[in-house]
């Protein structure tokens, strides 16, 4: 399965710090997902930019997946999905996102507030980051794992309670860089289950589609990480 050939992908990443790999173990296994056993369905097929959803056992939210190449550099893919800030330009539906504490250059943790259509609340959600690199193929690798009791719920809020995912960036030839956006979260409230999964297309297709704009940035460009071999 894809979730099993990035942990060990992760795993291989930190064969150069053994004394690392106890506690990289434990948290790679708090990132592992249950065995689905539903296939991808493909949803939709635009701009160079593929959107699979499936459903996931035990959860009334489907998981989506979506596929793309962009002319980029792994640094600069990494420098935008790091800055908190800018989440807002790209992100489709994020109205805020905050760094909360940076623990190292491979490890954040960080909040954001989603938009919701009216009359329903806006979601907030605390995640842990965690970003690796297979010193083998390249490939880099962005855990996300919800935390929510990270930072107390704020009024006015509905916190997401559950949120995994991640986001990996596979060099390829000329410069170009295959990234996939895989995410499933439970957004919390009573939504009813026919909303959301209404709109898990959109999320992840317009935010790869703003993706490949604001990578172009300087400042973006220009970023460059020791701990991430272009």
């Amino acid at each position: 399965m894809e979730g099993t050939h990035i942990f060990l992908t992760w795993i291989r990443g930190f064969h150069s710090r053994p004394f690392l790999l106890p506690a990289v173990v434990i948290l790679c296994l708090s990132f592992t997902s249950p065995d689905i056993t539903y296939s991808w369905d493909l949803a939709k097929e635009q701009n160079d930019i593929t959107v699979y959803t499936r459903k996931v056992v035990g959860s009334r939210f489907k998981e989506y997946r979506a596929v793309t190449k962009i002319k980029a550099t792994l640094s600069s893919l990494v420098a935008l999905v790091d800055d908190m800030e800018a989440c807002p330009l790209w992100i489709h539906t994020c109205k805020k996102g905050k760094l909360l504490k940076r623990i190292s250059g491979m490890k954040t943790y960080a909040y954001t507030i989603s938009n919701a259509p009216w009359p329903v609340s806006d979601r907030d959600a605390a995640v842990c980051k965690i970003i690796s690199q297979n010193p083998e193929d390249r490939v880099v690798t962005i855990m996300i794992k919800g935390v929510p009791r990270y930072i107390p719920e704020r009024p006015g809020l509905v916190r997401v309670k559950k949120i995994e995912g991640y986001w990996r960036f596979t060099p390829l030839d000329n410069d170009i860089i295959e990234v996939v956006y895989l995410v499933h979260s439970e957004p919390g409230g009573s939504l009813p289950s026919w909303l959301v999964n209404s709109v898990v297309v959109d999320q992840p297709y317009y935010t790869l589609v703003n993706m490949k704009e604001a990578v172009k940035r300087p400042n973006y460009q220009e970023a460059r990480y020791e701990f991430i071999k272009e």
